[in-house]
């Protein structure tokens, strides 16, 4: 009844590369499940050898996306009805790099890391489904493709969540994370079932120009579902509470699912944008949840004590701004955002054993001096004015491309709060006006290279950016959410004198009491000696 797979796009070279960079992963999964508990070792080189091979191949895939157009390949009916659709463009192929990218960088990390560790193979075998599923997410040319690949990655995420399912903290963990899953899964298949009753298996592509009508009450309904499912999966408020419980699993798993899986969220609302922006409903609640995300967690973060724990909350502030940028329309802000905090979230994770180091050097460095109030307003409008300069000039040099909707202009306004706050912390230990002119002259270089790759890379995803409609609130609310984060950074770092101190003081103990996530079920279960016995017992 069905056809062979009939390739389309840059022709079969290009689709094979397409079909095997989805497939090396699942052989290394397997491979893991069957000989992971003997070979422990071996697996984890494999999975960490295909997920390389699948790195290349993304690049592969993006060089023939950018030189010969979209590469596709796809299982048909004999009627030629689409059953099954893969397809790499330039906008997947960015993302395959960003998914290839962590994954081996993670189980190379995890060769050391989970070595003499029973659990090794369990792991190699979860990475490999959850990067197989990723990969399907971000090509997956159909609807139902794209949901099916969703659940897979949602599921594999659970399974690497339970490694040391001994520990009530990982029970508990994985118990939010799953409930949060299905609810998120639910609504987003809901919303599946509405598009396909009503245009059958649709393809992503052709998304834009599927006719949906704006006066059925299908669109703004799966608009609203599809939100929601990308709120769940990205631990935006409401569904915030179970990324702070996945705290025990292992650094490896943290780092897949901090640098990867919550980014989804944001890869959903970018492919699936022609439905969401179709409701006006559906933008504002992205809107409103990313910047109450963006203000608890970057608040909450300020007061954890502990490295990984402030780590999961600047996950969920960073997450906010990719949601509220979706919910602007701004596509092109999301994907550089998202991209860009994969690969740094990645490195903070795996490097969080030697934060400690650093941090105890830092403490170790003499204190600078409390400045006196109109000390600190001048070194802040010094910082916010030259920072400003330094990226106004920037932007004249290389221009910023007017393109998807601002979607550099939003970066900027954003990259200006940080190059400010970074000035002022200079200029608080070195407040003269050398140091302000050194501060000035290197942020203008770095503003220049930044400004750059902004637009390079804006111009090079708009071809393959689906269709948005932007809401007319994208300026007002781009510059509201910049003037709350400004002000929350101005009130942490005002001298703690009289309302201010008081103010200071009440907003930490509100923020310390809505971070604490208490285990929810501390009851042991039987299950395998732990880790700490098993060792033992290898080396006696």
């Amino acid at each position: 009844m069905y056809s062979s797979l009939s390739v389309a796009g840059t022709g079969g070279p290009a689709s094979a590369v397409l079909i095997g960079v989805l497939a090396l992963p699942l052989f290394a999964s397997a491979g893991a499940l069957l000989a992971g508990s003997q070979y422990p070792r071996l697996a984890g080189r494999l999975g960490a050898s295909t997920a390389g091979a699948g790195f290349a191949g993304a690049v592969l895939l993006g060089l023939c996306a950018t030189v010969h157009g979209p590469v596709s390949a796809g299982l048909n009916s004999a009627d030629g009805t689409v059953i099954a659709q893969l397809d790499a463009n330039r906008l997947s192929a960015l993302l395959l790099v960003l998914v290839y990218g962590v994954s081996t960088v993670v189980q190379i990390f995890a060769l050391r890391y989970l070595a003499c560790d029973g659990r090794a193979g369990w792991f190699t075998a979860g990475t490999g489904l959850l990067t197989a599923a990723s990969a399907g997410l971000m090509t997956s040319g159909t609807l139902i493709g794209l949901a099916v690949c969703w659940t897979l990655a949602g599921t594999a995420l659970c399974l690497l969540l339970a490694t040391y399912w001994e520990l009530p903290a990982a029970r508990d963990g994985v118990r939010r994370t799953a409930t949060a899953f299905v609810l998120g899964d639910l609504a987003l298949w809901s919303a599946v079932g509405l598009l396909t009753a009503q245009r059958g298996n649709v393809q992503l592509s052709t998304l834009g120009h599927n006719g949906f009508g704006h006066s059925s009450p299908v669109l703004p309904a799966a608009a609203g579902l599809i939100v929601v499912a990308a709120l769940s999966r990205s631990a935006q408020i409401p569904f915030h509470r179970w990324l702070p419980a996945t705290l025990a699993a292992p650094t490896p798993v943290s780092a897949l699912l901090h640098a990867g899986v919550v980014n989804a969220g944001g890869v959903l609302l970018v492919r699936l944008s022609p439905v969401v922006s179709g409701s006006g409903f559906a933008m504002g609640l992205a809107f409103a949840a990313g910047t109450l995300s963006v203000v608890y967690g970057g608040v909450v973060m300020l007061t954890k004590a502990d490295i990984k724990g402030s780590l999961v909350y600047s996950t969920m502030a960073q997450m906010g701004f990719m949601v509220l940028a979706c919910g602007l329309g701004l596509s092109a802000a999301a994907v550089f955002h998202l991209v860009g905090h994969g690969f740094y979230k990645a490195s903070m994770f795996l490097s969080s054993g030697s934060a400690i180091a650093k941090r105890r050097q830092k403490a170790a460095r003499p204190t600078a001096p409390a400045p006196s109030p109109a000390r600190w307003a001048a070194i802040h409008f010094a910082a916010m004015l030259l920072a400003a300069a330094a990226l106004y000039v920037a932007s004249r040099i290389v221009r910023v491309p007017t393109a998807e909707h601002g979607s550099a202009a939003a970066l900027l306004v954003f990259t200006w709060a940080t190059a400010a706050a970074a000035l002022a912390g200079w200029l608080a230990r070195n407040p003269s006006p050398r140091a302000a002119l050194t501060g000035a002259v290197a942020l203008l270089a770095v503003a220049l290279g930044y400004v750059a790759l902004v637009n390079t890379v804006t111009g090079f995803l708009a071809p393959d950016l689906p269709p948005v409609a932007v809401p007319a609130a994208s300026s007002p609310g781009i510059v509201a959410v910049a003037a709350i984060l400004g002000a929350l950074a101005l009130l942490r770092q005002a001298p703690p004198d009289g309302r201010v101190g008081s103010l200071q003081r009440a907003i930490y103990t509100k923020a310390l009491v809505a971070g604490h996530i208490p285990v929810t079920s501390p009851r042991p279960v039987p299950t395998t000696p732990p880790l700490t016995n098993q060792l033992t017992g290898a080396l006696q």
